[in-house]
């Protein structure tokens, strides 16, 4: 009895002990380090834990739980920001897919022609490359003062700090730009085709726009006369000296607001507000020569007197126009001028005044198919508004040289065997 009366406490100690350790651990649990204690703890090689190793023991646990909640809680969330990316990629997808790229037309000649004015994506690209090395000091019109945004992050040596991103590349600003020409887009439209606001399209158009107008230039000089004489047409064998065709036409325009603008620009001929333009063409149909644009009011001879295109004639060359541009008395030294015979007061020509009537008329006539050319770049053949009139003459002179990269419309005689 009395061994069993001994041994009764020692069961109530063993229970009492195990008591206590379920308290510690619930304890511990309340009161676990934090993740980022544990961490450090960990990074540092820190080993100031209890000496009690139970405690210890329940630490670790404790804090293992509390990572794995933790990295359970990281998984959602990753999970949801992985959804939310997808979202955002197949929306993007979505806007690509509706923003204009000349991607999508470069393999249909008949949309390159429609869209660029270019007969073909290689003869569009072709110039692109050429111009591509200029593009990168090309300063950006901003108001009434340039700007240098020339690369896509441009570097500003004052401040050090990069510029503005380029919302658009080189070639997509190309390409709105002949767009706005050859298809006469509203800058509306192009600001919702390429995704950037009304004020950026107008400025790239006003920057390319005056680029292309000395490009341009340089790239199609006034020809010589061998290279004339080189490319002559058969049709023009009769009139083997002729050197340049010269027309003017009219491009309507909005009525300007100042009183003496409206009478500069009444055009009698159109009855309606014009610019005026002088065109001259080689017989094979290529533009040669395009002059500022002038008030409807002046005179085709005026015009030809002071738009330089005289200075630029040999002796030997021969002039062609049409009845009643009578520049006889202004051209140069040497210089010979064709026109057809006009009646000067009498009932009707003679029989070989009108045989050589038509025999110019016959020929050139290919100055008028050059001049519908240029007004297939449609910004010009409606009406212009004022805000394009600061820069009307570049606009007239680029869509015309546009048109030499197109096929000449006369092929150069065949050479006699």
């Amino acid at each position: 009895m009395q061994k069993k009366a001994q041994k009764a406490p020692a069961k109530r100690e063993q229970h009492g002990t195990v008591s206590v350790k379920e308290m510690d651990v619930a304890e511990s649990v309340d009161n676990a380090m934090p993740l980022e204690t544990f961490s450090s703890a960990i990074d540092e090689g820190s080993t100031s834990f209890t000496d009690d190793q139970d405690q210890t023991d329940v630490s670790d646990v404790d804090n293992i739980t509390l990572l794995q909640q933790k990295i359970t809680l990281l998984e959602l969330k990753l999970a949801d920001c992985e959804e939310k990316l997808l979202e955002v990629k197949n929306e993007n997808e979505i806007l690509l897919s509706r923003q204009f790229s000349l991607d999508k037309i470069k393999d249909d000649n008949s949309a390159i022609l429609f869209y660029t004015g270019f007969p073909s994506y290689k003869a569009l690209m072709s110039f692109y490359k050429y111009i591509e090395p200029k593009l990168e000091k090309m300063q950006y019109w901003k108001g009434e003062r340039l700007i240098k945004d020339s690369q896509p992050y441009q570097e500003d040596e004052n401040r050090k700090k990069p510029g503005p991103s380029r919302k658009l590349s080189f070639l997509d600003e190309f390409l709105l730009v002949l767009m706005r020409l050859k298809a006469a887009l509203f800058v509306q439209d192009l600001a919702d085709r390429f995704g950037i606001s009304i004020s950026l399209v107008s400025r790239i158009c006003i920057t390319w726009i005056n680029l292309l107008y000395f490009e341009l230039k340089d790239i199609f000089p006034f020809p010589t006369q061998e290279l004339v004489c080189k490319n002559m047409p058969e049709e023009f064998a009769e009139f083997a000296s002729t050197r340049i065709i010269l027309d003017c036409t009219e491009l309507f325009i909005q009525r300007p607001s100042a009183m003496l603008a409206q009478s500069e620009t009444w055009s009698d001929y159109k009855h309606h507000n014009t610019w005026k333009l002088l065109v001259g063409v080689t017989p094979n149909g290529q533009v040669s020569f395009l002059s500022d644009l002038w008030g409807g009011r002046v005179s085709d001879k005026q015009i030809t007197r002071e738009s330089g295109v005289l200075a630029l004639l040999d002796s030997g060359d021969n002039v062609m126009v049409d009845r009643g541009f009578d520049i006889r008395d202004i051209l140069p030294a040497g210089v010979t001028l064709n026109m057809p015979p006009f009646l000067a007061g009498r009932d009707q020509l003679t029989a070989a005044e009108t045989e050589e009537t038509m025999t110019i008329a016959s020929v050139r006539i290919h100055v008028e198919r050059a001049i519908g050319r240029i007004k297939t770049y449609h910004i010009l053949d409606g009406c212009l508004p004022n805000t394009l009139s600061s820069y009307a003459t570049q606009i007239a002179t680029v869509c015309g040289l546009f048109t030499n990269f197109l096929p000449p419309l006369l092929p150069p005689a065949k050479p006699k065997p």
